[in-house]
């Protein structure tokens, strides 16, 4: 089945591969690049899942997710948090606002593909 992901990262080489491996995957991707065309993406078309990256022009996706999470109609919406920062404050905000899981770049797309069937079978 496929999984409608919208994956918000500024990184073009990181939209690309997420892009490329998860459509071979069979997934449904929709790229935001910072924090305007994330709520434009989510009000168009409502994901399965939210790929989201720390860093983001204007905001950080911390803030996002945790944002996400609070607004109705939107609250069950996983989100990985796909990230270069693993310090343990990063990752342990990342939970406590809501991500449902958390990997650390560099990363593998086989390794994002299990996390996101593990994250739709919950």
């Amino acid at each position: 089945m496929p999984v409608k992901i919208l994956v918000v990262d500024d990184d073009e080489n990181i939209q690309e591969m997420l892009r490329t491996g998860l459509e071979t995957a069979g997934h449904q991707v929709e790229i935001a690049v910072d924090e305007k065309s994330f709520r434009g993406k989510l009000s168009e078309s409502r994901p399965d899942i939210v790929l989201m990256d720390i860093s983001i022009p204007g905001v950080d996706g911390i803030s996002l997710c945790k944002e996400l999470k609070n607004t109705p109609g939107f609250f069950d919406v996983p989100v990985i948090i796909v990230t270069a920062y693993n310090d343990e404050k990063t990752v342990h905000d990342a939970f406590l606002f809501g991500a449902a899981d958390f990997i650390t770049k560099p990363f593998q797309i086989a390794d994002i593909n299990k996390k996101i069937e593990k994250v739709v079978k919950r």
